[in-house]
């Protein structure tokens, strides 16, 4: 016969209010960029770029490459030039590299009111300049609490073999204003606005 020991009773007790104690774990943050558009006052004719005085010119606007090692749900930050880290049960609410395209697009719409903005495809219209965006590096330093990153801006022309009209490079740095992932996501989006200002103003200067 089976005899039900009293230390084994103990055991079991204490292990079902272990289980029990333990809470739940926390939900998942999901991150997304803040808007990045912002209303700029200014003449809405552009100067030099055909059609300026009829139908509104065509700009086609090429996905925004950012560094590979940040495209990932998780949200990641650099601690050294070597190292990259994520922040805890913290995740982008969508593909990291869609989201700063949008923005982007969005944010040069804004400043470009007498153009028509289109991301990559515009069907069968001909665009009168292709605007090509790299953020390379693009690193967000924790213990600094700041964004770091270069803009490279290609603009080029339409047709079959595109000839290249003007290219530009900048540094950034911008402050975020916690030690949060939502102060990194706002660090973001003030560059992309940044980037996007840079862009309409070399965009403006370009004869196709």
């Amino acid at each position: 016969m089976n005899v039900f020991k009293p230390w084994f009773a103990a055991a079991l007790a204490a292990t079902l209010l272990a289980a029990c104690a333990v809470s739940p774990s926390p939900a998942p943050v999901l991150l997304t960029l803040p808007p990045a558009a912002a209303p700029v006052a200014g003449n809405a004719t552009p100067p030099n770029v055909p059609g300026a005085t009829g139908t509104p010119p065509l700009l086609a606007v090429r996905r925004v490459k950012i560094p590979e090692y940040l495209v990932a749900r998780r949200v990641r930050y650099r601690t050294d030039a070597s190292t990259l880290a994520e922040w805890p049960n913290t995740y982008w609410a969508e593909r990291i590299e869609v989201g700063v395209s949008r923005e982007f697009v969005a944010a040069l719409r804004a400043q470009l009111p007498g153009w028509t903005v289109c991301d990559t495809a515009c069907g069968d219209q001909l665009p009168a300049l292709t605007l090509q965006v790299d953020l390379e590096p693009l690193d967000y330093l924790r213990s600094a609490r700041q964004l770091q990153a270069q803009a490279r801006l290609t603009l080029s022309g339409a047709g079959a073999a595109p000839k290249l009209l003007a290219t530009q490079a900048q540094a950034y740095e911008i402050a975020a204003d916690a030690d949060t992932p939502q102060a990194q996501a706002q660090a973001m989006a003030e560059l992309i606005r940044k980037v996007a200002a840079a862009s309409a103003a070399l965009i403006r200067t370009t004869k196709p």
